[in-house]
C-alpha cells in the first residue's frame, strides 16, 4: 500500500516542464500574406537559450532571435495592439510579450501597419494560420488552449474575431454626440471604413472569426463600435484592465462591455492613462513618442504596473485555457 500511494505522489506531484525548467524568451519575425498583401508578425516563444537582448530602432528586445524552441507544447496568445494616427506597432508591448514567453505561452503578434480594423482582423486571422503551417513552431502549439489580447483598437480586434458584430450606426450616432470624444471617434479607422462595414454588417457570417479563442484580454479596449446585440455572441471569460486615468472615455468602451457583454467581464483597474500599457520607454522612444511614454502625475513606477498586470494577465490564462 506504501508503495501504491509513493507512486500516485509521483504522479499528481509531478512537475511540468515549465516548472522544471528556466524557460527565457525567444523571439522570431515572420513574414506571412493577408488579402494578397505581405505582412510581418512578430512569434515569441519558450526557449531554454539564455536571453541575449538587441536593438531594434528605439525598440530593446528582451528576448534572443531565433532561438530554438524550448520541448514541449504551449499554449497560444494572439496579441493585437493598438491603433491611432500612427497605425501602432506590437513592439510597444514587447515586456509583456516575453513575460508571457518565459511563462510557457507562444505569442502571436502581427504588424498592422495603418490596417483599418477590417484588414485586421484577417491579418491576426492569416497570422495565426501561418504559424500552424510553419514546419518549426507547429510542434510547439497547443491549439485547443487559444487566447488573445487585444490593446486599445486591438481590443475591437479581439471582440470581432471572438464573434462581435460592428454597430456602425450606433457608433456614428454616439460620435455626433459626443464631438469631444476624440480618441473613440477620431483615432480609430471605423468612419473612414463605415460603406464597406455596413454591407459587412448585413452580412455577420462574411466577418472573420476565429473560433477556437477561448479566453480574451483586453487592455482599455476601443469598443464604441459595438451595441448589446453586436455583442451577443461574445461568450468567452474575458479580463479587462482598465486604468483609472484614460483618455479612452469609459462610457462608450469598458463600460459599455461591462454592461453588454452577456457574460460580465472580470475587471481590474490599474492606475494611469489610456498608454500605461505601452512599455517603459528608452531614450531613444522617449524622443520619437513621448506622447505613450509620459504618463499622469502621480505615477511613478511604469514598471511596477506591468509587472503586477503581467501577473494577473498570466493567472488568468493559465486559468482559462
Amino acid at each position: 500500500m506504501k508503495l501504491y500511494l509513493f507512486i500516485l505522489a509521483l504522479i499528481f506531484n509531478a512537475p511540468t516542464f515549465a516548472d522544471s525548467v528556466a524557460l527565457n524568451a525567444g523571439v522570431a519575425r515572420i513574414t506571412f500574406t493577408a488579402q494578397s498583401r505581405s505582412s510581418d508578425m512578430l512569434v515569441w516563444y519558450p526557449t531554454e537559450t539564455a536571453e541575449v537582448s538587441w536593438q531594434a530602432g528605439p525598440f530593446l528586445i528582451p528576448a534572443s532571435r531565433n532561438a530554438e524552441v524550448a520541448e514541449g507544447r504551449f499554449p497560444v496568445i494572439l496579441l493585437s495592439h493598438g491603433g491611432g494616427p500612427t497605425g501602432g506597432t506590437p513592439l510597444i508591448l514587447l515586456e509583456l510579450s516575453a513575460a508571457l514567453a518565459r511563462h510557457g505561452f507562444i505569442v502571436i503578434a502581427p504588424f498592422h501597419g495603418k490596417a483599418p480594423l477590417a484588414m485586421r482582423t484577417k491579418q491576426v486571422v492569416a497570422a495565426w494560420q501561418a504559424v500552424q503551417e510553419n514546419v518549426r513552431f507547429q510542434p510547439h502549439l497547443d491549439a485547443d488552449r487559444l487566447g488573445m489580447i487585444g490593446f486599445s483598437l486591438g481590443g475591437a480586434v479581439a471582440l470581432e474575431l471572438a464573434g462581435a458584430i460592428p454597430d456602425i450606426p450606433h457608433y456614428l450616432a454616439y460620435c455626433a454626440a459626443n464631438p469631444s470624444d476624440v480618441m473613440s471617434c477620431d483615432h480609430a479607422p471605423a468612419d473612414s471604413e463605415a460603406p464597406q462595414r455596413q454591407a459587412q454588417m448585413e452580412l455577420p457570417s462574411s466577418l472573420p472569426r476565429i473560433s477556437s479563442v477561448k479566453a480574451l484580454v483586453l487592455l482599455d479596449p476601443f469598443a464604441a463600435l459595438f451595441s448589446r446585440s453586436g455583442l451577443a455572441s461574445v461568450n468567452q471569460p474575458t479580463l479587462l484592465l482598465r486604468p483609472v486615468q484614460s483618455q479612452l472615455p469609459a462610457e462608450a468602451n469598458s463600460a459599455n462591455l461591462m454592461k453588454d457583454l452577456p457574460r460580465s467581464p472580470e475587471l481590474v483597474s490599474i492606475p494611469g492613462g489610456h498608454f500605461v500599457f505601452t512599455d517603459v520607454c528608452t531614450p531613444a522612444l522617449l524622443s520619437a513618442a513621448g506622447d505613450i511614454c509620459t504618463d499622469p502625475a502621480g505615477i511613478a513606477d511604469r514598471a511596477a504596473i506591468h509587472r503586477s498586470a503581467e501577473r494577473k494577465i498570466e493567472a488568468f490564462f493559465e486559468q482559462n485555457l
